[in-house]
């Protein structure tokens, strides 16, 4: 969950499957308050709960299967002496934080729920109650209510960005978006056997020159053909199946960082259609050849994207600006209470371990 929001569809809203924990598992008093704003809105601590939990499940699922581990918010994963979890929890208070000041502003905005919304959220939550047993509703401390008032603040949170970023300058000069589409064709002179003790063994002089040349046969194929790729593809023709080279087609632009800047700046003195003399590296050789100095589709999804940017931009200041209006008062005892020694994982199912 990114500070910026929590996407979600404000209608139709549904919850990634059911909660199962695994672990310590004492019931949580969620009528607590966790966070006061304003000195006259209290946020409970289960709302906090039920987010983190999910938050917390998706984690586990994503990343304990990709680094091999599980109880991910229990580990230390910085080195820190902080357990994820807890720097989990601080993210989650400033987004509670600025769900809660959306709320308190959206009527200022003229953002309201549609009736359809207020029912996928309603037909959400009582889904959420039927999916997950009692003892996950009761170690999460949360009810049909909680589950329907966060459904709601993401729900808010997602309409407010329309208006708070209606005013951003859409324009944006080709000069500033301009994208370069090239193809080019790395062959790497990196070793690739290792002696006895493991330690790589490094391509003679005479092993690297027979890979310039076999580039430069390519190059030279191409110089006829017009067609980087097809060069490419005619000498994978005589190669095993293991040494398949691969022509790379990407645009780039004046802010890009890929691909290498050997190959940025090679393409760049190019034209439409010409080639690049070889490109010499520490790691191997580039063949590049410009397809287009100012492709159209790219340059358009360029701009797309730039004013993304400056909307995300506008819409986090906006926010910082409407949170500096009201206080938010953490209460750190009652946040502690939400620990890390019980693992929570999705499911399809709604078996409370």
């Amino acid at each position: 969950m990114m500070k910026k929001g929590i996407a979600v569809l404000a209608a139709g809203l549904m919850l990634a499957g059911s909660l199962t924990g695994c672990g310590k598992g004492n019931t949580l008093d969620g009528t607590q308050t966790v966070a006061v704003m304003d000195e006259t809105t209290n946020v409970p601590l289960a709302e906090v709960s039920f987010l983190l939990r999910y938050q917390q499940a998706q984690m586990e699922s994503y990343y304990g299967a990709m680094l091999g581990m599980t109880n991910v918010y229990g580990q230390d994963l910085s080195g820190t002496g902080t357990v994820y979890g807890e720097t989990a929890k601080q993210s989650l208070m400033e987004q509670f934080n600025q769900m809660y000041v959306l709320e308190a502003e959206a009527a200022n905005y003229g953002v309201e729920l549609t009736d359809d919304e207020k029912t996928a959220i309603s037909d959400a939550a009582a889904q959420f109650m039927k999916d997950n047993s009692a003892g996950v509703q009761k170690t999460l401390g949360v009810t049909e209510a909680d589950v329907e008032h966060v459904l709601t603040l993401m729900t808010i949170q997602e309409k407010m960005y329309a208006p708070l970023t209606e005013d951003v300058d859409t324009e944006v000069s080709d000069e500033e978006a301009a994208q370069k589409r090239i193809v080019y064709v790395y062959m790497s002179t990196a070793g690739t056997e290792t002696d006895e003790d493991g330690n790589t063994v490094d391509l003679t002089d005479e092993e690297k020159a027979a890979k310039k040349q076999e580039l430069q046969d390519i190059l030279d194929a191409a110089a006829e053909s017009g067609d980087l790729k097809a060069a490419v593809d005619a000498a994978n023709e005589n190669r095993d199946e293991n040494s398949q080279l691969s022509a790379s087609e990407t645009t780039y632009g004046a802010d890009s960082t890929t691909p290498a800047e050997e190959v940025r700046t090679a393409a760049d003195a190019l034209k439409d259609g010409e080639l690049a003399p070889i490109i010499e590296t520490d790691t191997g050789y580039y063949a590049v050849q410009m397809v287009s100095t100012f492709d159209e589709e790219a340059t358009a999804n360029k701009k797309d994207s730039i004013v993304t940017e400056r909307k995300n931009t506008l819409y986090q200041e906006k926010c910082a600006d409407l949170e500096e209006q009201h206080s938010f008062d953490i209460k750190d005892d009652v946040l502690a209470e939400l620990t890390f020694d019980r693992i929570y994982t999705l499911n399809t199912g709604s078996t409370e371990k």
